[in-house]
């Protein structure tokens, strides 16, 4: 599978660990999992690595569909903050394009080239006050 994902901390963090070839179909099929665990209420944070991806197809209409996805969840539980592991220009500008598309109807996110500033991001925002997406 392209995508392993891990509950981590107690259920509240998320890593969406994507490796080999990637497709929006995969991310969209994930997010429904993700969305429909019985703990998706207490999440607060995930973890989108795609360090491992070697291709990475996710098209124009699949990008909103995974934006519309997660404005849906957001409304469920607005406390989850993203931090997406972008290091092809690829990756990071689907990321920035998703970041468009979900605007302010989503969750909190940030699009980061290396998983240690990704989670030195991730420790920072954990600190603030809920709801973090306001």
């Amino acid at each position: 599978m392209p995508i392993q994902i891990k509950y981590i901390d107690d259920g509240i963090g998320v890593e969406f660990i994507g490796s080999g070839v990637v497709t929006g179909a995969d991310i969209i099929a994930a997010n429904k999992e993700i969305y429909r665990n019985e703990n998706f209420s207490k999440q607060r944070y995930q973890i989108v690595d795609r360090t491992k991806c070697t291709n990475y197809h996710v098209s124009h209409k699949e990008i909103i569909t995974i934006a519309e996805q997660d404005k849906v969840a957001a409304k469920t539980n607005p406390n989850i903050i993203i931090a997406f592991i972008s290091t092809s220009p690829l990756q990071y500008g689907i990321s920035r394009m998703y970041q468009a598309y979900v605007g302010d109807e989503g969750f909190l996110t940030e699009v980061f080239r290396d998983r240690k500033s990704a989670e030195k991001w991730l420790e920072e925002q954990l600190k603030n006050p809920l709801p973090y997406n306001i």
